[in-house]
């Protein structure tokens, strides 16, 4: 069988069509993907951001040692807040759980008392550093 130059502009106009519209798609999901990386990387600097002025004010070697840690926190609570809220929101499915669990052990103490472990126990410094390390563990891609 032998084919025309109209059959052989069909079939070439075809397999042009077919790859256009798959290199489309690729292209599109491709974008989503890098979109979506994207908008985890800036919430996530945004997090580490949020946090870094009581991580270096809390730190065990080189924080300022009379500081109220109390107050600090509690002043910081709605910056904190916010951008955990913005991470959640980028980050998968399998891991919102076990981020939001380690955004509650930062902040709750027998389910409702804000804080009180910091200012209460034996080296607040130290734990708070250990619990804000547990929520920036996620920001890492």
């Amino acid at each position: 069988m032998q084919l025309g130059p109209y059959e052989i502009a069909l079939i070439a106009g075809g397999f042009t069509i077919i790859g256009t519209l798959l290199g489309s798609f690729v292209t599109y999901r491709f974008a989503l993907h890098l979109s979506s990386v994207n908008a985890r990387r800036d919430a996530g600097r945004r997090l580490r951001e949020a946090f870094e002025p009581e991580r270096a004010a809390l730190h065990p070697v080189t924080g300022a040692k009379n500081l109220d840690v109390e107050r600090l926190l509690q002043a910081s609570w709605p910056k904190h807040h916010a951008a955990v809220s913005e991470l959640a929101f980028q980050l998968p499915q399998e891991q919102r759980a076990s981020f939001e669990k380690a955004w509650r052990d930062y902040y709750e103490v027998g389910g409702s008392v804000r804080f009180f472990d910091y200012y209460m126990g034996d080296n607040p410094r130290q734990k708070f550093q250990e619990r804000v390390d547990a929520i920036l563990r996620f920001t890492q891609i």
